[in-house]
């Protein structure tokens, strides 16, 4: 928002007068306002009708624009709690001389900052413009029913805890729970445990009990008490850690901050570069340093002075998933937590029997499969790392699973030799398979998810894809002419005479992120069903969703691939999940259901 001398260019007085109350009005519906504004404001509306006049329209829009929303005697019915309004001490040496109407008009906004009405305003905003948004009171009931900030930050994990509800007193916060929204200038004050805070930067927060801290923005925090651990992906780089004192910039790092009672900080940097800056205590100048890879220092908030520590980085909490191998249902898993460049050859994850192997790339470019920044997102499924992109056409790209003698599968019971190969399929077994998908354009031929029984295109046992071709030919290529499938599940494994099989479509194609989760129960004779969630309304519980797609085949399998042919798309991937339940792969290592229910993404086609 802008300050007030920076309202007076070109602007008569009269003018730079009535945006100033405009302004301060709108930190009065909002309860930012302070002490110094509040005596501005004062001095503005005593014996000056005009700026009387200005006040009253603005704050009777306010009034008429919750009354219109049926708020207002629930307003009036928490008017006790209108004494925590800053500017409440103040009130009464001037509301008295804005005659009955701007009185009223005061009242219920009182009432409206007592129901936590947020109302958005800046110098020069016609009366009126906020955006109102309805929520639920029966998910967010501290909120009342109107909320006008936007979510900069949401709650991605926790472990074990619980929040003071009532952090000054008077003003209770809204309950916090898994999948919950923050918005700006929002304080949480956790009393145990652990929680994960992933911003709409990408920046992701792990906040260790006890711990104070306040969510600034989406690109800045600031903690007042406690320990926290700051990741921020390439993308994410700028994101900041504000402690009493110092202020702490990402460089592209991951770093652990302390901040204990008396505003002094620690910084442990566990990998990367970070900036902090500080007021020095003789001249008052600001000075700036750099601190890198394994580097701890302390900053003693009284002497304003750096020193280096020599002391363990064990005490922070990086990461709130399990160790890496099987657990909570996982048998494998990719987040592409690799640097960005070349896709080809990383080896990360678990559950898998060697590295990503190109198999096409566009005209040798290793970087038409490439590791790019952030991680897709699908409603409150988030993930570390980055993510993948086939960005070429004429690309593809495979990894073999771990299906040796006593590897994962094996060891799960998953392992059967068929044709002299040991696949992933023994009857009586149930596998899951989930991963995010995103397309740029639509309707440009081929792309898709493959599961292969070794390699070629004839040992393609099921592919999730668009424009899959309905017929080969003799050398096992492709034949367009025969015409190409929509966004369906298909197998040529399954077809017969160099016919494909298509197991049923999809519905049309969609360019928002998609959750695709793939459950294959594994029979006698090699007659396996396959059943396709598109979108699953639920990601705790099977039972409420429905597949999109249901086939039989022989769908064993040994390598997870991607591929992109023809057109100019982007087709791009995260998350690969494989595993023995649903839940196991739709949310791993969260312990509980979110307070928000996943909703299923608006996809207008539908």
């Amino acid at each position: 928002m802008n300050k007030r001398n920076d309202l007076t260019d070109g602007r008569s007085d009269k003018e730079t007068m009535l945006d100033e109350i405009r302004y301060l009005a709108g930190h009065v519906c909002n309860q930012s306002v302070t002490p110094a504004e509040t005596q501005r404001l004062e001095a503005l509306l005593l014996g000056n009708a005009e700026a009387q006049r200005c006040y009253q329209e603005y704050m009777l829009v306010h009034a008429e624009l919750y009354w219109l929303n049926d708020s207002v005697l629930d307003a009036h019915s928490g008017s006790e709690s209108a004494t925590s309004i800053p500017l409440t001490e103040h009130q009464n040496r001037w509301t008295g001389n804005l005659g009955w109407i701007a009185g009223l008009a005061m009242t219920l906004v009182l009432g409206i900052t007592a129901g936590n009405f947020f109302a958005s305003g800046k110098p020069g905003d016609a009366p009126g413009s906020d955006l109102l948004v309805h929520s639920d009171e029966s998910e967010n009931p501290a909120l009342g029913k109107l909320e006008t900030k936007p979510e900069v930050a949401r709650v991605t994990g926790l472990l074990n805890c619980r929040w003071q509800t009532d952090l000054d007193g008077n003003n209770p916060i809204v309950p916090i729970g898994f999948g919950s929204s923050l918005v700006a200038n929002q304080k949480l004050h956790l009393l145990d445990g652990v929680a994960e805070i992933t911003f709409a930067s990408g920046a992701r927060m792990i906040l260790q009990a006890p711990a104070e801290v306040e969510i600034s923005s989406g690109e800045e925090s600031i903690l007042h008490l406690g320990r926290l651990t700051a990741t921020c992906p390439p993308g994410a780089e700028g994101f900041r850690i504000n402690t009493e004192g110092l202020e702490l910039i990402d460089l592209g790092t991951e770093f652990g901050v302390l901040a204990d009672s008396n505003g002094n900080t620690e910084v442990h940097v566990f990998q990367g570069l970070v900036e902090g800056r500080f007021r020095e205590a003789v001249d008052g100048a600001i000075r700036t340093m750099q601190w890198t890879t394994n580097q701890t220092v302390r900053f003693d908030r009284e002497k304003s002075e750096v020193q280096p520590l020599d002391k363990s980085s064990s005490q922070f909490v990086r990461s709130l998933s399990s160790s890496l191998g099987p657990v909570s249902g996982m048998l494998a898993g990719e987040d592409f937590d690799y640097p960005l460049g070349r896709w080809g050859g990383q080896n990360g994850g678990f559950g898998w029997g060697g590295p990503w192997e190109d198999i096409y790339i566009e005209q040798d470019d290793t970087m038409t499969n490439a590791i790019v920044p952030g991680s897709l997102r699908f409603g409150i499924m988030s993930s570390s790392g980055n993510h993948a992109a086939l960005t070429g056409d004429f690309n593809r790209i495979r990894r073999n699973l771990s299906t040796s003698i006593s590897g994962v599968f094996d060891t799960a019971g998953f392992v059967e030799d068929q044709d002299g190969a040991r696949l992933i399929g023994r009857s009586g077994t149930t596998l899951y398979i989930s991963f995010l998908q995103q397309i740029d354009r639509l309707d440009q031929a081929f792309y898709g998810f493959e599961l292969n029984r070794g390699d070629g295109n004839r040992n393609r046992v099921v592919c999730i894809g668009h424009g899959a071709a309905r017929s080969w030919n003799v050398d096992q290529s492709p034949n367009r002419e025969a015409g190409e499938t929509g966004w369906a599940v298909t197998s040529e494994f399954n077809g017969n005479n160099n016919l494909l099989l298509e197991l049923g479509n999809l519905g049309p194609e969609t360019t928002d992120v998609t959750l695709l989760v793939a459950k294959i129960s594994f029979g006698d004779n090699n007659r396996d069903i396959i059943e396709v969630f598109k979108n699953p309304t639920s990601l705790w519980d099977e039972s409420q969703c429905h597949p999109d797609v249901v086939g039989e085949g022989n769908f064993a399998f040994d390598r997870i691939g991607f591929a992109n042919f023809i057109g100019d798309k982007i087709f791009e991937v995260d998350n690969i999940r494989i595993g023995t339940t649903f839940s196991g792969v739709t949310r791993p290592f969260l312990r509980q259901e979110p307070a928000l229910e996943h909703t299923r993404q608006d996809v207008s086609a539908e």
